[in-house]
């Protein structure tokens, strides 16, 4: 099957990960994602990080979007806009990206206190998730700060100040899922996260939900959860389908990279389904096609390394692993993947992911493809 490769947003200086597209209202699209600098690697002949690091943890972080006319074909540099710009203070991370029936656009995200000392440290213990000093980022030991929301009333072009929020009983760790809010009927919003209570849990994935357009959230519904302790639930998506069954495909640790999948027929209130796929990978996103069936894409992040996708055509109660797209199958490392996917005017599909080649620098790619040609 062809594959049409494209970079969405590349630069020298950043790295770009992470990336969420929706498409507006008006038509356009919006790919937003995180941005990190460009540091220098460490020399070492064929290692990972040879020719230069990306930090998942970086004070100097950002978040950023760019913006497609032409429905997913073309993306102009000149569009490119920081939504969350970096203060040298704290790790802003993790973005996702909506638009709700007001026309209003939503990105949420966390952020993470940063360079803590000792003292500071301890302040945290058991109050809030803490990362002790790693050479693997920049901001030395950091500490769960919180969940933030940005919102645009112009199309995304330009933003305002992010404001914190919580989840009740989620103080301890929430961290973003896979998509943005879910909009219900009602105008209640549901958004999915994942984190834990107490230091001595697993994380588990939840949804939240606001009755007055984001000032507050709670009425936390868990979504998936191991009372043994052993398999942790991470970034979940949250899809709801034309006839309203909400679907989700979580990314696991402790179960070997295998997702595990639920749903809810009553507007996420309570969950059922829960079990493991045979999808190998993390972690997922989920649309519904004009055809009816549902996509999920995929990272793999096993030799060999890159993009993925699979079918269902039983609104998520299996799906067709005989059908196994594979997207990118170049991948260097496995700091790659977290696509998205959208299905353009045309009936093609989109699916935006982060890679990168000899240079080291990670960008946005997309590669433009056949759900007919890929079922043939």
């Amino acid at each position: 099957m062809n594959f049409k490769h494209i970079i969405i947003h590349k630069g020298t200086d950043h790295h770009s990960a992470f990336p969420e597209i929706i498409r507006l209202q008006n038509g356009e699209l919006l790919t937003l994602f995180r941005q990190a600098p460009v540091r220098p690697g460490n020399g070492i002949a064929g290692d990972t990080y040879e020719a230069a690091t990306h930090y998942h943890k970086d004070t100097s972080s950002r978040g950023a979007l760019v913006r497609s006319l032409d429905d997913g074909e073309t993306w102009d540099p000149s569009t490119f806009v920081i939504v969350d710009p970096a203060d040298g203070k704290q790790d802003h991370n993790m973005g996702m990206i909506a638009q709700v029936s007001s026309g209003e656009i939503l990105v949420n995200n966390i952020r993470l206190f940063a360079d803590l000392d000792e003292e500071a440290a301890e302040e945290f213990e058991g109050k809030r998730t803490l990362f002790p000093y790693a050479t693997n980022r920049a901001g030395g030991t950091m500490a769960f700060d919180s969940l933030y929301l940005i919102r645009s009333s112009d199309n995304g072009h330009t933003w305002g100040a992010p404001q914190p929020f919580g989840v009740e009983t989620m103080d301890y760790w929430s961290h973003t899922g896979q998509t943005g809010v879910v909009e219900l009927p009602d105008g209640t919003w549901l958004t999915p996260f994942h984190g834990s209570t107490h230091p001595d849990e697993t994380d588990r994935s939840f949804i939240a939900r606001s009755s007055d357009g984001g000032q507050t959230w709670g009425q936390a519904t868990t979504v998936a959860y191991d009372p043994e302790q052993r398999i942790s639930f991470h970034e979940p998506p949250l899809l709801r389908l034309s006839n309203g069954r909400l679907l989700t495909v979580i990314r696991t640790a402790g179960a070997d990279d295998y997702m595990y999948q639920a749903f809810s027929t009553d507007d996420g209130w309570t969950w059922q389904g829960l079990k493991r796929t045979q999808i190998h990978g993390h972690p997922s996103h989920l649309i519904e096609l004009q055809s009816g069936r549902i996509l999920c894409t995929y990272g793999h992040r096993h030799d060999p390394m890159g993009i993925r996708a699979v079918f269902s055509d039983d609104q998520g109660e299996t799906w067709d692993m005989d059908h196994m797209v594979v997207i990118r199958d170049d991948g260097m490392d496995r700091d790659l993947g977290y696509p998205a996917s959208i299905q353009m005017k045309d009936g093609r599909i989109l699916s935006t992911y982060y890679i990168h080649g000899e240079d080291g620098i990670r960008y946005i790619g997309g590669s433009i493809w056949s759900e007919e040609k890929a079922l043939a």
